[in-house]
């Protein structure tokens, strides 16, 4: 089996060269993706893990061309490619929103250590080469797994699952390398140029090439993500806009309907919220629907919804609302939270809301006839509330 695999040789100048091509070609597509999406967590660790990514190629090729005395070239080599897949794995956690600060200075102390074992170790292409493989080994599978790990949606998955199979293969073919080399297996000789080395920087070209489309899908996606987020999204409270209402209004009608389970939508508003405006200005009034939809946020139970519907009117859409009682105490919870004095520039400003309330299906099976009951009753609580000051 093995003189089966020896018989075809590769050149490694020739691999290294195609591997720096496509580093650069690599570096080249992050750079662009971070160009357009300079916010995107993980990107700027990738874009630098190519560079480094050249510039260990670059010394292989040189290496194998012109030879380096006393191993020089293995401390570049082993140091940067440890250095590069770390910052795989840390673009990775980034990525998916893992954030350390404690694991980030952890990973910095590491590339001082992987210069001093380089060196160490110039002299000895086997220990070097353990000491290369098992790390980078763990960087490309903990990347992988990094990136499939508890997706927000099965979409996310798949965005995420081709640059995820790329680093699992990447690892695996390291993992093989590295077990040739302990087994002391003849492919692996003097691991700089052996036979094992050749068919891993060919697989490793070939499966860099799936890992950046891979990635690029993956950005393109949170890109889209945030795109549609903003979309749905009231730039001033920061609250869902009508389009993320309706649109989640019509995903609880039909989970609800299938499932015979009812809800509750509460409409309210603010109580002569145009006099706000008025002797305050517009910017004024800006900060109290600022401030009320923070209070919303902090008011409503985590399994329910909030959003903006439009001018001073905000929609909360309740689950789990079985009972006639259970919906006047969170009406009633809603008032304690949101109606109260709000500190402005300009001077203080008393909240007080309206509120309606319909029940799906008693009040209707659609969004209108869930809106028009809940805005009619709404409507009915301010005029009790005039009559009553």
């Amino acid at each position: 089996m093995e003189s089966g695999v020896m018989a075809l040789q590769l050149d490694i100048a020739t691999l290294a060269l195609m591997f720096i091509t496509l580093a650069m070609t690599s570096f080249v597509v992050m750079f662009l993706i971070w160009r357009i999406n300079r916010d995107m967590p993980g990107v700027v660790f990738w874009m630098l893990a190519t560079l480094l990514n050249i510039s260990s190629a670059l010394a292989t090729l040189l290496d194998a061309q012109y030879g380096w005395a006393g191993g020089w070239e293995s401390i570049l080599i082993t140091s940067t490619s440890l250095t590069a897949n770390m910052l795989v794995l840390e673009g990775a956690l980034r990525f998916r929103g893992f954030d350390s600060r404690r694991r980030w200075q952890c990973f910095l102390i590491l590339i001082p250590v992987f210069m001093l074992v380089s060196w160490l170790y110039r002299m000895d292409p086997a220990a070097r080469g353990v000491f290369h493989d098992f790390p980078t080994m763990a960087f490309q599978l903990l990347a992988a797994a990094a990136l499939v790990w508890r997706t927000g949606s099965r979409e996310e998955l798949k965005a995420n699952l081709l640059a995820a199979i790329a680093s699992l293969f990447i690892g695996l073919t390291v993992g093989w390398r590295l077990l040739l080399t302990l087994g002391g297996s003849e492919l692996a000789g003097d691991v700089t140029d052996s036979t094992a080395t050749q068919w891993y920087l060919f697989a490793g070209a070939n499966f860099h090439v799936a890992w950046i489309f891979g990635l690029s899908v993956a950005c393109y996606f949170r890109s889209r993500l945030q795109v549609m987020s903003l979309a749905r999204e009231d730039s001033l409270t920061e609250l869902p806009n009508r389009r993320g209402i309706d649109d989640k209004l019509s995903q609880t009608l039909a989970e609800t309907q299938r499932s015979g389970e009812q809800f509750a939508l509460i409409m309210l508003d603010i109580n002569d919220f145009k006099q706000v405006n008025d002797k305050y200005g517009h910017s004024a009034g800006d900060n109290v629907l600022t401030e009320l939809g923070r209070r919303l946020r902090q008011a409503v139970r985590e399994a329910d919804f909030a959003g903006r519907l439009g001018g001073d009117e905000f929609i909360i859409l309740a689950r789990q609302i079985e009972t006639d009682e259970l919906l006047v105490q969170m009406v009633t919870r809603l008032r304690q939270k949101l109606n109260g004095p709000m500190q402005l520039d300009a001077g203080n400003v008393d909240i007080d809301v309206s509120i309606g309330t319909a029940v799906s299906p008693d009040d209707g099976d659609n969004p209108d006839t869930l809106l028009g009951a809940a805005d009619s009753r709404m409507y009915q609580d301010k005029k009790i509330q005039k009559q009553s000051t």
